[in-house]
């Protein structure tokens, strides 16, 4: 066990949380860290060319920004990654199973949820940056000519 200086509750409570969570990275199943990213890769990559293509500002931008919006972009996003976080949270309440003979349904769903969001709201806001870019420099292109 990780200890700390003395930290009470506190301290013992993310020992026990960096203890879970490295035995996850090292333990059974430790793929699902590259292959669980890498398919929100995929979608936001997907998602973020639909949304240049549709005329849309970067993903994230347009969240923090739209206020009006805002529950249809997430609707949209838990629609479009809602399998992928099913089958995230499967995997690691597979592998808490494994790893700690127990599962605990709440801290596989952060960990299924915190693999593909970040990753795939990140692919998604670059690949429209990329995609919009692109375009606009088609567009500058043929209007010199």
């Amino acid at each position: 066990m990780i200890r700390g200086g003395g930290g009470g509750i506190t301290s013992s409570l993310l020992d026990t949380v960096a203890e879970r969570v490295i035995a996850r990275i090292v333990g059974p199943m430790s793929l699902r860290f590259v292959f669980q990213p890498l398919v929100a890769v995929l979608l936001g990559i997907r998602d973020g060319a639909m949304d240049a293509k549709a005329g849309e500002p970067p993903f994230i931008i347009d969240l923090i920004v739209d206020r009006d919006n805002r529950k249809a972009k997430l609707a949209g996003v838990l629609k479009s990654l809602s399998k992928t976080i099913v089958i995230a949270t499967i995997f690691d309440m597979i592998a808490q199973y494994l790893i700690f003979d127990q599962v605990r349904v709440i801290p596989a769903i952060v960990v299924g949820v915190f693999l593909l969001s970040v990753p795939y709201s990140l692919a998604r806001g670059i690949t429209n940056r990329i995609v919009s870019a692109r375009r606009s420099d088609q567009i500058s292109e043929s209007a010199r000519l």
